[in-house]
């Protein structure tokens, strides 16, 4: 007997925080590896705090956050994190 059957529910979506980051190094190559690693972290606790329904919300908390992050770091990486969410099917708040 199969361990899923047709009937079950899929697994639950994982939120990737190594996806979000490559995603947003995509999106501006000039972001370094670590920065966009730890902006990815980082993301996910804001993401479970308020939500994936506004990047611009997510962005404004990373740049709040206790490392000095620029404008165009936490955007890339802010909108990368809520794509992926949308994408996936994530509800961090679930």
């Amino acid at each position: 007997m199969s361990a899923v059957s047709p009937t079950s529910p899929e697994p639950a979506a994982v939120y990737d925080p190594d996806w979000v980051a490559a995603a947003a190094r995509r999106a501006d190559p000039g972001l370094p590896e670590d920065e966009a690693a730890r902006l990815a972290r980082e993301a996910w606790q804001v993401l479970r705090e308020i939500g994936a329904d506004d990047v611009a919300a997510v962005a404004r908390r990373l740049m709040a956050g206790q490392n000095t992050t620029g404008a165009t770091p936490a955007n890339v990486v802010a909108k990368a994190a809520v794509d992926f969410c949308t994408e996936r099917g994530v509800d961090p708040q679930a």
